[in-house]
């Protein structure tokens, strides 16, 4: 069968990286230009920002905020079903955004309903499973999805920034925070509720009501999610700060571990209902691992978010310990990467054995029957939507977000 090409956006070997993104969003020259958003520039005033005018500013606000009122309508949203030519992806697979998807952030922003990405020009977003792309010509990053609504960060221009949450069914868009220099921020993050947009910066995590606009801190404690959701009142963190799952209240802020076996707990997401959790787990008996540093043997760990149970769903270690990464959880399946079978049992980096995780593994959360499929190049921070695979996938002229199809009878999976 024809195998798709490698995927060029696995995660880099070295936590250097985050700082580096940082570094990106700081200084990138193209994202200098006018983004041709409709929303007028900040308030110059008082030197670091403007004013805030619809809460009390928070003493550690780091910069002021300026408030638009209520939505806009969305400008210049393009509805793009063909006219771009984009490439085959291969047997099973679909170009999900017709649009490529470099950016500074961890991957792309997804619900039952709608998936959405950035690259330095435009936001896209579409609805899961569709040929329709909608792009919104505002230089972007960091697009979350919570529902039918799309946070993210845009630039008009850099390093002048909001805070923008579009809504996907009325075609409209709300800026809730606008800063003057982004280098100032250093943000990090961005998350949204059912209740509010949250941003993550140097000074921690502060917070918009969505009805109102109202802004408040949350917390002083910023956050690196590198995957994870809002629900039920929270913030479902793979947190790259801590090396752990973590739960942070939006309404107080208190942080929590989710299941801290005491070892690190990385690269997993949740369900696009928001239901589950899942992540890799170093705790015994697996190996000792370091996030940039020595990658050993590793389980996956499950939490269901509505009981708050949790369970380990493989059982590799310690007879056939196995190191795995980028885990995704849907409705009945899980799926991760790890090496192949004949690949080493461990890696002296976290890059190396990124490099060497290109064997796709699936669990069926009813039977629990494991099944295996090498070739297929799709790769970091995926979702799991039913069996619908979305990842990251490179053509060799362009990174795109694509769907496949895990069920197609060209995937020649082997099953235990």
């Amino acid at each position: 069968m024809n195998r798709m090409p490698d995927d060029v956006g696995t995660r880099p070997a070295s936590r250097l990286w985050r700082r580096g993104l940082l570094a990106f969003l700081s200084g990138v020259a193209c994202w200098g230009c006018d983004a041709g958003s409709s929303t007028r520039p900040p308030d110059a005033g008082g030197g670091a920002g403007g004013q805030l005018t619809d809460a009390s500013k928070p003493a550690d606000a780091g910069a002021d905020v300026v408030s638009y009122g209520g939505a806009q309508p969305l400008p210049e949203v393009v509805a793009d079903a063909e006219a771009r030519n984009v490439p085959d992806c291969g047997p099973g697979c679909r170009i999900a955004l017709k649009m490529t998807n470099a950016h500074a952030a961890w991957g792309h922003g997804f619900s039952t309903h709608w998936v959405a990405d950035t690259n330095p020009d435009e936001l896209g977003f579409a609805e899961v499973g569709s040929d329709k792309t909608w792009l919104v010509p505002q230089k972007s990053t960091f697009a979350r999805v919570n529902g039918h609504h799309i946070a993210y960060y845009g630039f008009n221009p850099w390093p002048q920034g909001e805070v923008a949450v579009i809504d996907t069914q009325a075609r409209t868009r709300r800026v809730y925070f606008a800063f003057p220099d982004s280098t100032e921020l250093g943000f990090s993050d961005l998350l949204l509720t059912d209740k509010h947009v949250i941003w993550s910066v140097r000074k921690g995590l502060f917070k918009a009501n969505l009805e109102t606009g109202a802004i408040s801190q949350l917390s002083k404690r910023p956050v690196n999610c590198a995957e994870g959701c809002t629900t039920q009142g929270a913030i479902y963190c793979v947190n790259t700060n801590s090396g752990l799952v973590d739960r942070i209240d939006e309404e107080t802020g208190e942080l929590t571990h989710l299941n801290n076996g005491g070892a690190l707990q990385v690269e997993g997401g949740c369900s696009p209902d928001r239901k589950k959790i899942v992540w890799v787990d170093y705790r015994p008996p697996g190996q000792p691992s370091g996030f940039d540093g020595f990658r050993g043997a590793s389980e996956i760990y499950l939490h269901d978010i509505p009981s708050g149970k949790t369970e380990r769903l493989t059982f590799d270690s310690p007879e056939n310990g196995t190191p795995k990464t980028f885990a995704a959880v849907g409705t009945d399946w899980v799926v991760w990467l790890e090496p192949c079978a004949t690949c080493p049992k461990s890696y002296e980096t976290a890059g190396a054995l990124y490099g060497a995780a290109r064997r796709h593994v699936r669990l069926d959360l009813n039977t629990r029957q494991k099944c295996y499929l090498d070739g297929l190049r799709v790769g970091a921070f995926p979702s799991l939507h039913g069996h619908h695979l979305y990842g990251n996938w490179s053509s060799g002229n362009g990174r795109y977000l694509v769907d496949v199809d895990l069920d197609h009878p060209e995937l020649e999976w082997v099953c235990e």
